[in-house]
């Protein structure tokens, strides 16, 4: 049985950097699908499908079935040139996002004519932990609570952390915490104060949090962390009560501190989690998905529901306010002069002398 194949078409304009990068990521992966694909800057009329890598040249007359990539719909004119590309020679665009297919539609471009397929990453970022930073000697009275994060690392998992400690006598408590799973950077004390302290102030830096847990009045480290702009995770208590916006979390009994590292660590899972399935070949997979409707003669009128993206979520107030503002913005763009001359040079009937301009580069 013959395999299908995609065309995929990539201008000059766009070559060397990311729509190149995404046109090569689903030639590699969409052959997992049943399809091979070329990268061609024209369409190819031996292509079961033509996709176009850019909207702006999608202009060409349509040989087969064919889709194009919409991105950066910045201004209105752009808005006009979509719709009149899916009006005239274009099945499909294809946009990242459901907020551009709003645009769209408010603008009088047909829904069936319209999918989201939100756009990829490469996976290779090693997933940050969150610093928690401690400047704190323990004693051995106790006085520091440190018996808390050692009854923390018994209940939870700490794979999610990082713990920068400055400060003596922690090595049982550090033990601990790395059965855990946290990742811990220690630094003990020498003889010479003054360059632990400068150690210890360039420390700071890599804190998201600052941690004390002591009852003894407060940390004079909070200062300096606060100083740097890090969040705090303090006991209500002594002169940090006194320092406005000093506490960010304020943990006054254990039950607090897990609920702290609890809610930390849900909500730093999260955005993980959130990102976790947009690799390239669930974005080749969902590519494909479409293409085969448009190859098969299917109907287009409920392409997001064949995708399987997750559905639109309803917008709260605070968006509603924040998207009209951003079409009032888009329409007060579009009267700069720099705007209505790129329009111009988008025009097909200057596209000659655009190409050839570009070729004298």
């Amino acid at each position: 049985m013959r395999r299908s194949k995609v065309g995929l078409i990539l201008q000059r304009d766009n070559r060397s950097w990311v729509i190149e990068k995404i046109a090569y990521r689903l030639q590699e992966h969409v052959v997992d699908f049943g399809f091979d694909a070329e990268i061609a800057d024209h369409p190819l009329p031996s292509a079961t499908v033509n996709h176009h890598m850019s909207w702006a040249f999608a202009n060409s007359r349509r040989e087969v079935p064919s889709t194009m990539f919409i991105t950066h719909l910045d201004d209105v004119f752009k808005l006009r040139q979509v719709k009149s590309e899916l009006e005239n020679f274009v099945d499909v665009g294809i946009c990242m996002s459901s907020d551009t297919v709003r645009q769209l539609t408010t603008f009088g471009v047909p829904s069936k004519s319209l999918c989201f397929i939100p756009p990829a990453h490469d996976g290779l970022v090693e997933k940050k932990r969150i610093v928690i930073g401690i400047m704190t000697r323990i004693y051995s009275d106790g006085r520091k609570r440190e018996d808390f994060l050692v009854r923390l690392a018994k209940e939870i998992r700490l794979d999610l952390f990082e713990f920068r400690i400055f400060g003596n006598g922690w090595e049982k408590v550090i033990s601990r915490l790395e059965e855990a799973g946290a990742k811990v950077v220690y630094f003990k004390e020498t003889d010479d104060f003054r360059k632990d302290y400068e150690i210890l102030l360039r420390g700071i830096h890599f804190f998201d949090y600052y941690l004390y847990l002591g009852m003894d009045e407060g940390s004079l480290g909070t200062l300096d962390a606060l100083a740097a702009g890090v969040k705090t995770i303090i006991t209500p208590q002594g002169f940090h009560l006194d320092i406005p916006h000093g506490i960010t979390h304020p943990v006054l009994e254990y039950e607090d501190v897990l609920e702290v590292f609890r809610s930390l660590a849900y909500e730093h899972s999260s955005r993980i989690r959130g990102v976790s399935n947009l690799n390239w070949r669930e974005y080749a997979r969902r590519h494909v998905i479409l293409w085969d409707q448009l190859i098969q003669g299917g109907s287009c009128d409920n392409i997001q529901n064949l995708l399987f993206v997750r559905p639109e979520i309803a917008l709260n107030d605070g968006l509603q306010h924040a998207e009209i503002g951003s079409r009032l913005e888009m329409y007060r763009r579009s009267i700069t002069p720099r705007r209505i001359v790129s329009a111009f040079s988008r025009l097909t009937v200057l596209r000659p002398l655009r190409a050839l301009f570009l070729r004298g580069k």
